[in-house]
């Protein structure tokens, strides 16, 4: 898993950036990355496979808009086994 002090960093970071999902915890998951065996096998390679871990963090919010509609927003950070930042997507 990843360390209580990094996942601090990263929330923080991630609160600078998108303000309005500061102070909100979020849903952590692990997932084991293998390479596809189709790629291996049309190139005929006999390379190891290298299997990763990646977490991913959900930050969800639901918020009002202006037409008074309920939504949610979500915010899907992606981080190495490492705890460095891959990717960040978030909802419209």
């Amino acid at each position: 898993m990843i360390s209580t002090d990094k996942l601090k960093k990263i929330k923080k970071k991630i609160s600078s950036e998108f303000p309005e999902f500061k102070g909100i915890e979020p849903k952590i998951t692990e997932k084991i990355v293998t390479p596809q065996k189709g790629i291996y096998r049309k190139l005929t390679l006999g390379v190891p496979k290298i299997v990763k871990k990646v977490y991913s963090l959900k930050f969800t919010k639901k918020i009002k808009t202006v037409d008074a509609v309920k939504m949610e927003r979500i915010l899907i950070v992606t981080l190495n086994e490492q705890g460095e930042i891959i990717k960040v997507s978030q909802s419209r």
